[in-house]
């Protein structure tokens, strides 16, 4: 300090005592110490954005400003400049300027060299110390203030000292509404006693020195529900006790769903193979009970034709009959559902006669019913040719009414009925067969279910979910109403006379 050079900035308007400084300051450094005085502090604060001070000599009764308030002055305009306050036997103002970023002070009359210089070189000394204490707490701050996550610090007890913007957001609140209250009386955690209780205990558990991390579901600043990484770290000091704990939170919503939509994916994987591996063995269910048919009457035709009558030799010929027709009805079935998954299922309207087609429709099927079955058919509504997909709704109905059929096989009348009116098609299919019970109802349409009841009926469970598929390209809705032991009662309603080009892909993303 004795031989480095130093700027001071005397601020006196004395013009003795200013002297006498300047003469002690030229005796202390001679031409290393460059002096600049000035009698006002305006001229001395105008002085500071021209030139570099290393320390300032500060008068605090100059004609412009008197008291403390030259102190406050002056460390506004120019903070990092170290300040000796110079008073007149008034130790308490100098005290009181000292706790109010002086660095020191000196008493006119009092002033020996030596003290003067150690008084210089111990204020330079401290506004360093103190300059870099101020740089180090801006940089600190900066990252406190820009870091993505969520921080806080808190005292031991759990009260806010400091939060940053981030924290803010995701809590919901002002700074002013923070600092100085316990964290468990945020918005984000008073909505729960449980929460609150939880959330003292681990501040315990981190204020005796424990490290404390958990993933929590809380509501955000917008009421939405969110996932964070909830931690609390104690600081500790040089003898390893705590003496305050620092909040970190961050977002992990998208973490969370992306590890849901992945364990989704492995169930739909897993639920996939299993339809996979149930087709498999459903086809050759299927497969095997025909052709064990067809296999059995070909065998006992080819070896007793010659002893069998002719109603045996036809009973045995209609049973080979009933078996292809169950096996092209199934391939049929495999290759409509084949196509649906492919989105190559289109809806394509055609100009329909409506009446003639059920009616037709209803014939056909009585042709192939036992003699125990009727289907009593009616049709209402004036308007009797549309534009609908022949094929999708021939499905629809023949499914539905075969379902009648086979799944009533004590006989009985299917009612088949139609309403046709304002663009829409109501079509109503009720048996008095065994029902389907509750359980199965919400379940129906899906692949390969069939209801619990249906015992050695047979069925692929194929029909329904197709029938669904193509209930959705007409932009349809579909009902049914049953009860175990009274019947069912199946209600499709279609919309008429619309062209808007539809894919099954397409109805299915909806």
């Amino acid at each position: 300090m004795d031989t480095a050079s130093i700027n001071i900035l005397l601020v006196e308007d004395s013009a003795s005592d200013a002297q006498l400084l300047e003469q002690t300051l030229w005796q202390l450094g001679g031409e290393r110490w460059q002096v600049v005085h000035f009698k006002r502090l305006s001229d001395a604060i105008d002085s500071c954005s021209k030139s570099t001070f290393d320390i300032v000599l500060l008068d605090l009764s100059l004609p412009d400003s008197k008291g403390l308030n030259t102190l406050g002055e002056f460390y506004a305009a120019a903070p990092n400049i170290p300040i000796v306050v110079l008073t007149f036997d008034d130790e308490d103002i100098a005290l009181q300027a000292v706790a109010k970023k002086a660095q020191d002070y000196l008493v006119k009359g009092q002033i020996t060299p030596n003290l003067l210089r150690r008084t210089i070189r111990y204020a330079i000394e401290r506004g360093q110390i103190l300059k870099q204490l101020r740089e180090s707490e801006h940089r600190l701050r900066a990252i406190f203030e820009q870091t993505f996550q969520s921080m806080a610090l808190l005292t031991l007890e759990g009260i806010i000292l400091e939060i940053n913007q981030p924290g803010l957001n995701l809590w919901g609140s002002q700074q002013q509404d923070c600092v100085g209250k316990p964290l468990w009386e945020l918005e984000s955690w008073n909505f729960s006693s449980t929460n609150q209780e939880w959330l003292k205990s681990i501040i315990a558990k981190a204020a005796d020195g424990e490290f404390v991390r958990h993933e929590l579901l809380l509501p955000s600043a917008n009421n939405v529900m969110v996932w964070i990484d909830f931690s609390l770290k104690p600081l500790k000091d040089e003898t390893g006790k705590a003496v305050l704990l620092i909040v970190e939170a961050r977002d992990i919503s998208d973490r969370k769903r992306a590890e849901a939509e992945v364990v989704n994916a492995w169930v739909q994987e897993r639920e996939l193979n299993e339809m996979k591996s149930d087709f498999v063995s459903m086809v050759s269910h299927e497969f095997r009970n025909p052709m064990t048919v067809i296999r059995t009457a070909v065998e006992l035709l080819e070896l007793y034709n010659h002893q069998l009558s002719d109603q045996q030799k036809s009973q045995y010929f209609g049973k080979i009959q009933t078996a292809i027709r169950q096996m092209l009805q199934l391939l049929d079935e495999i290759l409509f559902l084949g196509r649906s998954d492919a989105g190559k299922l289109q809806y394509e309207p055609t100009p329909l006669d409506l009446e003639h087609f059920c009616s037709e429709l209803t014939q056909t099927l009585q042709l192939g019913a036992s003699s125990k079955h009727q289907i009593i058919f009616s049709f209402q509504g004036e308007q009797t040719s549309v534009e609908v997909d022949e094929n999708l709704l021939r499905y629809i109905l023949t499914n539905l009414l075969s379902n009648a059929i086979k799944y009533s096989p004590q006989g009985g009348n299917i009612r088949f009925n139609v309403l046709c009116q304002d663009d829409t098609a109501t079509f109503q299919i009720q048996d008095s067969g065994i029902g389907i019970p509750f359980k199965d109802q919400q379940r129906l349409f899906e692949t390969f279910h069939r209801a619990s009841n249906v015992g050695t009926i047979p069925g692929t469970g194929l029909g329904l979910s197709i029938v669904k598929k193509c209930v959705d390209l007409h932009q349809g809705q579909i009902y049914l109403q049953s009860q175990v032991g009274v019947g069912t009662t199946f209600t499709v309603k279609l919309l008429l006379n619309h062209h808007d080009a539809q894919s099954l892909e397409l109805v299915e993303s909806y």
